[in-house]
């Protein structure tokens, strides 16, 4: 077996540095409760690395749905996402929901950024 090129150490080092580069949210959803609580749900992730990635680290941006500021940011949440994609991966997770912080029946979540990972390496 000959040694890694220049090249794959680079993909590889990069692939655990910036997970963020590697891993598209294609569908999510965020359902908020009379209490307060955001659940979010049904969550699919691509994973476009060649490596495995756990505990995803995400901020949900909401929008007010009150007359007086509808359509502007009012609030965003930060989670982690208690999943583990494998690589070169595109799945569905999360059917029966997690607590992804605070939201209210009058927010809109309107976007989702993967911020981190944390790679598996082997």
């Amino acid at each position: 077996m000959s040694a890694p090129s220049y090249s794959q150490n680079y993909n590889d080092n990069t692939m655990a540095a910036h997970p963020e580069w590697y891993i598209k949210v294609t569908d999510w959803n965020v359902y908020a409760t009379w209490s307060a609580v955001a659940i979010i749900h049904h969550v699919t992730i691509e994973n476009n690395s060649d490596i495995e990635y756990k505990d995803v680290k995400v901020r949900v941006y909401y929008t007010s749905m009150s007359s007086g500021g509808a359509g502007s940011i009012v609030s965003q949440e930060v989670g982690v996402l208690p999943v583990t994609l494998a690589p070169r991966s595109k799945q569905t997770y999360l059917a029966s929901g997690h607590t992804l912080g605070a939201a209210s029946t009058f927010m809109n979540a309107v976007d989702l950024q993967v911020l981190t990972a944390t790679p598996i390496l082997k």
